[in-house]
């Protein structure tokens, strides 16, 4: 049969094989996919006429099961009568039935061969059309992966974005020189306040050096005027 054929080709195919050689991975998985969807709807379809002819040979087999029984009675009936023209007659019609039904059992026992491998051809191709699914999803996610780099990729090259980092590079130089600027105001006055400090220090010892004197002076004068008496 050419779709027993058509179906072993198909499920004995390597997907990887296949792809590897593909130029689009991704359309050669969907057209797989295709002809496998395609394959396992024509076996659904083969099976079910196989199915309406086993229920056909099924009657048959149940006509001859009766008319084999029917002439066996006759033939007996005949006999019975005395009639063994007519017993022999009866007994020829029931062979006749009787080889039309190994023929019957002949052609089912085919059908129930063919029906139980497309069965199992079904399961396969579900199976492969299951694993070209997986394969569909792995490329997805890769070309969405590729696409969205290829994109950032391209924003950062591009001549807008080029421009914005050279205007933060200027502003960024821009504060910098703010900063170094008012650190050189902070240094002034740091110069200023030391300078205000150190005057005031200054200050102090001199007033505590006057005190000091002034201190020294009067016990001078009171050892002097002591001595005298």
């Amino acid at each position: 049969m050419a779709l027993i054929d058509r179906i072993e080709d198909l499920i004995k195919s390597e997907i990887n094989a296949f792809l590897d050689k593909a130029e689009d991975p991704q359309k050669m998985t969907a057209q797989i996919e295709s002809e496998l969807q395609d394959a396992l709807a024509e076996c659904r379809s083969t099976a079910a006429q196989i199915i309406a002819e086993q229920k056909g040979l099924s009657r048959q087999h149940d006509d001859f099961v009766k008319g084999i029984e029917r002439w066996q009675q006759q033939a007996e009936l005949a006999v019975s009568k005395g009639r063994d023209d007519l017993a022999k007659a009866a007994l020829i019609e029931k062979q006749k039935l009787v080889d039309a039904q190994g023929e019957n059992q002949k052609q089912a026992a085919q059908l129930e061969d063919a029906l139980q491998k497309l069965n199992e051809d079904a399961t396969r191709l579900s199976n492969k059309i299951a694993e070209v699914k997986v394969k569909q999803q792995q490329f997805y996610r890769a070309q969405n992966s590729a696409v969205a780099r290829l994109k950032v990729r391209s924003t950062l090259n591009s001549e807008e974005v080029q421009n914005v980092c050279a205007r933060f590079s200027q502003l960024e130089q821009k504060v910098e020189r703010i900063e170094a600027q008012v650190e050189s105001y902070d240094l002034g006055k740091n110069d200023v306040y030391q300078e205000f400090k150190q005057m005031e220090q200054d200050e102090k010892l001199s007033e505590e050096l006057a005190a000091l004197k002034q201190k020294m002076s009067g016990k001078q004068v009171s050892e002097a005027s002591t001595s005298a008496q």
